[in-house]
């Protein structure tokens, strides 16, 4: 479910620039239903070549079940990073 800016306070539970792993948070968001903002989703759809994170923000009632939710987002998917390590992902801890 897509959110409306202006009403509740929202908070960042998960940040990706891969286009996949986004596809793949909406659709387990949407499932459970979650209502959540995906900050930055424009840039991937207009330019679609993993640049750009999205932030997925949740409803703050909601913050701690989207999180365990999303916790293993990335073992779900098989992912071709490069070999430093590092990851483009980040799931968001308080």
């Amino acid at each position: 479910m897509n959110y409306n800016e202006d009403s509740e306070t929202l908070v960042t539970v998960y940040t990706s620039g891969n286009n996949a792993i986004c596809a793949l948070v909406k659709s387990m968001l949407d499932e459970a239903g979650i209502t959540y903002l995906a900050k930055g989703d424009n840039l991937q759809s207009a330019y679609p070549i993993n640049a750009f994170p999205v932030e997925f923000q949740v409803l703050t009632g909601d913050v701690e079940f989207a999180r365990e939710l999303l916790k293993d987002v990335e073992e779900s998917i098989e992912i071709d990073s490069p070999d430093d390590g590092e990851s483009e992902d980040e799931y968001e801890e308080d």
